[in-house]
């Protein structure tokens, strides 16, 4: 197969299919290294680090192909020229002595070969990286530990950084408010008393470009759910929606105020779970203060009393003390972070 073979058809090849095919593998790692995105040698094998310099390539050419590669790279893949992609190998720096470790567990808990400790003051260039609970999961650019060039890192031992700006840990405004449309569930076609999670989606996935191929897009998304089996009462299911919908969703069960802080100063939404309802209720944070969260809620504006559902529910301010009680009272925080 070669890349020239995807164009005009709908052929989709996950990471398993591309290292089955040395030709294509050899084809697109010979053009990411002449991007500067991935390092020599050209060896056929697509492993971790070709996956990951793929990945890059696709975020930093914005092509909706998360986790495969389809058309859309194949063409972009073919067409992209050195000049007109700059992409800064981003660099990480160890801010206290840490571990490298092969799982984001107790170092205790891990073997010798499965763990490799790092002293404070290091650089590594890395082609990637994505939050994994409280660690990052790391592919170094040119460096390994024990044959392996994939890691995780505890976050509070590491800066990251890209054209010399640091990036992580984000340095917080003190306010944000995104322009993220607001949806009420209440004109909703189907169930409007029992339709958060999907309008919820539909206000973030309409602030990241998709449009809807008919009717409301929360209409939509509760038939596609309907369509495929999937329950809206699930957070891995409604995970899978924005997937299909070719975005991405990291969604957490134990997340914290300060990394959705983070995320949307990075410009992107974030839909909380809680219990604003007897049966739960699910919301979207679109900015904050020093005081708290504002959010959309899609059924009104909650008091302790109830809802108010003749009110609009658009940037209504929720206070952190109120999160954590209604949101996290037992210390889990369940978050869907929320992007292209």
């Amino acid at each position: 197969m070669r890349l020239k073979d995807f164009i005009g058809t709908d052929v989709k090849y996950d990471v398993t299919a591309l290292a089955a095919d040395e030709e294509l593998a050899r084809e697109i790692q010979t053009i990411l290294i002449e991007l500067e995105i991935l390092g020599p040698p050209v060896d056929g094998i697509f492993g971790p680090l070709s996956t990951a310099a793929l990945h890059r390539f696709q975020t930093k050419t914005n092509c909706q192909e998360p986790g495969y590669l389809g058309e859309t790279t194949a063409i972009k893949l073919l067409e992209v020229k050195p000049a007109d992609l700059s992409v800064p190998t981003p660099l990480l720096k160890t801010i206290k002595s840490t571990v490298f470790k092969s799982k984001p567990i107790q170092s205790s808990e891990l073997s010798d070969s499965e763990k490799q400790a790092i002293e404070e003051g290091q650089e590594f260039e890395i082609l990637a990286y994505i939050q994994v609970r409280n660690h990052f999961r790391v592919a170094l650019r040119s460096q390994y530990f024990n044959s392996s060039a994939i890691w995780y890192v505890y976050e509070q031992h590491i800066e990251i950084y890209e054209n010399n700006q640091r990036i992580y840990p984000v340095a917080r405004p003190r306010t944000v408010r995104l322009d993220v449309p607001y949806k009420s569930q209440l004109d909703n076609w189907y169930n409007p008393t029992g339709s958060c999670n999907v309008t919820s989606l539909a206000m973030c996935l309409e602030y990241l470009g998709v449009s809807p191929k008919y009717g409301q897009l929360e209409d939509e998304l509760y038939e596609y759910a309907l369509s495929r089996g999937y329950s809206r009462h699930s957070p891995y299911d409604l995970a899978r929606i924005v997937r299909d919908y070719q975005r991405r969703d990291v969604f957490k069960d134990n997340a914290k105020i300060e990394e959705i802080q983070d995320w949307l100063v990075g410009g992107n939404p974030v839909v909380m779970h809680g219990y604003f309802t007897y049966f739960g209720h699910i919301v979207v944070a679109v900015g904050f203060d020093d005081a708290g969260f504002f959010v959309h809620d899609p059924y009104g504006e909650w008091f302790s009393t109830g809802y108010r559902t003749d009110l609009s529910g658009a940037y209504l301010h929720y206070s952190y003390r109120l999160i954590r009680r209604v949101c996290m009272p037992d210390g889990d925080f369940w978050v869907h972070f929320i992007s292209r």
